[in-house]
């Protein structure tokens, strides 16, 4: 028959490794976070900045006209990886998030040439003007990347000549 000391002294082990490992990971377990509406809209969203462009608009060449922009394109964040970050911790996560986006960026520049070098300066002279540029901006990159979705653009300086 089997030594009851070694009986008992297993049996601990067993009460213990339930205690200690098993209660707290899964049976105490916190339940997930649940974000309100009011929370997930005053959310931070990954932000990637573009480099100042400068580029040729819609003029007739005797005239050429052109516009200096730099655009910050802010991009859904379906699974809620950016409520509450703030900071250091958000420019951190941006700055991986223009990392990891690095490989589509080429994709990006040649849309947004491509939409500006379509529009004429009367067009984007007024404010209405501006918005129409940057939805049909939305539209354009979120046509050409597969992963990620622009949700908005935001014009950081916006120069016309």
């Amino acid at each position: 028959m089997k030594d009851p000391k070694i009986l008992a002294g297993g049996a601990v082990l067993l009460v213990a490794a339930f205690w200690f490992y098993i209660k707290p990971n899964y049976l105490d377990a916190a339940p997930p976070v649940v974000y309100t509406q009011e929370q997930l809209d005053a959310a931070p969203r990954p932000t990637v900045t573009l480099d100042e462009l400068i580029l040729n608009l819609n003029a007739p060449a005797t005239a050429p006209k052109s516009v200096k922009l730099v655009a910050a394109l802010e991009f859904a964040d379906p699974q809620h990886k950016w409520v509450g970050a703030k900071g250091a911790g958000l420019e951190a996560k941006n700055e991986a998030f223009a990392e990891e986006l690095a490989p589509e960026k080429h994709r990006i520049l040649d849309v947004v040439t491509a939409v500006v070098g379509t529009k004429t300066p009367d067009e984007i002279a007024t404010p209405e003007g501006r918005d129409a540029l940057k939805h049909d901006l939305i539209a354009a990159i979120n046509s050409e990347l597969h992963t990620e979705k622009v949700e908005d653009v935001y014009f950081v300086t916006f120069i016309t000549q």
